[in-house]
């Protein structure tokens, strides 16, 4: 099957270990096996290595002066290890597919279609026009995976989930591939990246680039023959398409290309070109106001915590610290922002919110601190809430760490909802604080009613997907009145009440909103721990 957004970041973090030299036996370990197991994962380790080679040859003719003696010995070694990796990943992916048994079909034409997947939505606007031909795309509307765009006039602003925004000017045509990557087919696109959402992809038939963290321009033709490449902030890795035999290059900041099946050529007009794209352009924002609980747990004593709100019916109420068992434990330690509140596999607190078991959007943030020598049975729950629809029955959800190694990397973030769950990528089990944040949109799908995206740090990691058959996540038909209605914390839930499984960790500033956040938004807490308003 095709790589997912959590994989590929699992992937280009070890490969980035490996290049670094970096590699712990553990990621040395997960790294063989995805090996093993994948073409796709053996064909994008061969693409990243390669890719790093390159790199480092390009950065050592890039020198205007006479090296002294240790920097010339440093860029050969490093070239030399780029190269190495290289061999070794050509020489593992050739013994791997040497022993894979023959098939009558390619594995990743003959996989199944993927379910509906929504990666990106129209944040904002200015005199758009869509073609007569195309379904005009509604202000704040959600695009799907493989959606193409088509814009007559005006301005269309479009933010990824991977927290990506691009800028289209009309005309122009763009297909959206993944929360990751999009193909410009004509028109001018402007992208603007966060660090949290390094590397996205933007391609065209005579060159595709890597954004590394940075403000750039693609001006492309009608016909596919030419795209123009402007470095507004940054840098980017640009690989050209034609002629084939074309290596990648670096364009750093107010540095420009064109290219075309002639080849790579300078911009005659690029000082022009970037001083109009300089010009701010005045758009209308599409996204409502935001309305919000947030509870500091910054009280020094006691088991009531109180929460502030923003924008909601009602004042969200304090959330009661209940003791299950006798604990010697604390319930207050340091938090990342002053006080935090402490779980150690006894205790765990809720608090009434009314709608959180309703079918609307909404999003759950906070920072959590789980330990390292965490078992696996404090995996279940950091925060749960039940249902109230008849897609999900009375399946309750569940923001925890995952246990189960058959679906994902043990301690990683997980999310289990009705019919589905969430695998991260970032283990969590490091006794260091995380910022997590799960954005929950319901659609009209019965086989899947909701989107589910994941973010570990501010970076987008681990979307829905259908729970296997067997898994053991707790399914039911009933309503469950012991539950609904309220937001815990520390602990499982069932449809009867609250089993014996604990959270063990900390937790601290957490946050309910009353919609899907935008990854900026979701940054912008992480950093300031403050939404916008």
């Amino acid at each position: 099957m095709n790589l997912s957004d959590a994989q590929i970041l699992e992937l280009n973090e070890l490969c980035n270990a490996v290049v670094d030299e970096t590699l712990t036996e553990k990621q040395k370990e997960a790294l063989c096996q995805w090996l093993k197991s994948s073409l796709e994962a053996r064909q994008f380790y061969v693409r990243v290595t390669g890719l790093s080679a390159s790199l480092c040859h390009y950065s050592g003719e890039m020198q205007t002066g006479e090296p002294d003696g240790g920097a010339s010995s440093i860029s050969h070694v490093r070239r030399w290890w780029a190269l190495s990796i290289l061999a070794l990943a050509a020489s593992v992916a050739l013994a791997v597919w040497a022993r894979v048994p023959a098939r009558h079909a390619d594995p990743i034409a003959s996989s199944p279609p993927a379910e509906e997947e929504f990666v990106a939505q129209l944040t904002g606007g200015k005199d758009c026009r869509w073609a007569a031909d195309s379904s005009p795309i509604a202000p704040a509307g959600r695009l799907r995976k493989g959606q193409h765009v088509e814009l007559d006039s005006g301005f269309a602003h479009i933010t990824f989930d991977s927290g990506a925004q691009v800028l289209l000017h009309g005309p122009a045509s763009l297909d959206v591939n993944s929360a990751w990557s999009a193909t410009l087919n004509h028109g001018t696109l402007q992208a603007s990246l966060p660090p949290e959402a390094n590397g996205l992809k933007i391609s065209n038939p005579t060159v595709e680039v890597v954004d590394i963290g940075t403000d750039f321009t693609m001006i492309a033709d009608g016909g596919g023959t030419a795209a123009e490449v402007l470095v507004l902030k940054g840098e980017v890795e640009a690989a050209p398409k034609m002629p084939a035999d074309q290596q990648p290059m670096v364009l750093r900041e107010r540095e420009a290309r064109r290219f075309a099946s002639s080849g790579v050529s300078t911009i005659d007009d690029s000082a022009q070109k970037f001083a109009k794209l300089d010009e701010a352009v005045s758009l209308d924002h599409f996204v409502a106001p935001v309305g919000y609980a947030h509870w500091s747990f910054d009280e020094s004593s006691g088991v009531q915590f109180k929460a502030e709100s923003y924008g909601l019916p009602s004042t969200a109420p304090a959330a009661r610290v209940e003791i299950v068992t006798n604990s010697s434990t604390q319930l207050h330690t340091g938090g990342r922002y002053q006080s935090a509140l402490r779980f150690d596999g006894n205790n765990y607190a809720k608090a009434a919110f009314p709608g959180i078991s309703d079918s609307l959007p909404h999003t759950i943030a906070f920072w959590t601190k789980v330990p390292i020598d965490a078992p696996p049975s404090s995996a279940y729950a950091m925060v749960a809430w039940g249902a109230n629809s008849k897609k999900f029955g009375s399946h309750p959800f569940h923001i925890g760490w995952n246990r189960n190694r058959n679906e994902g990397l043990i301690g990683v973030l997980r999310t289990d909802y009705g019919r589905g769950y969430a695998i991260g990528a970032t283990p969590l089990r490091d006794g260091r604080w995380h910022h997590v944040a799960v954005v929950f949109i319901p659609r009209d799908d019965p086989e899947s009613p909701m989107e589910v995206k994941q973010y570990v740090d501010g970076v987008l990691e681990g979307e829905g997907r259908s729970s296997p058959p067997g898994s053991d996540i707790f399914m039911s038909t009933e309503s469950s009145a012991a539950t609904n209605g309220s937001i815990w914390l520390g602990c499982r839930i069932r449809i009867n009440g609250i089993p014996g499984d604990r959270f063990c960790g900390d937790m601290d500033e957490l946050v309910i909103a009353n919609r899907a956040l935008e990854p900026r938004e979701i940054v912008h807490l992480m950093n300031t721990n403050q939404l916008e308003e």
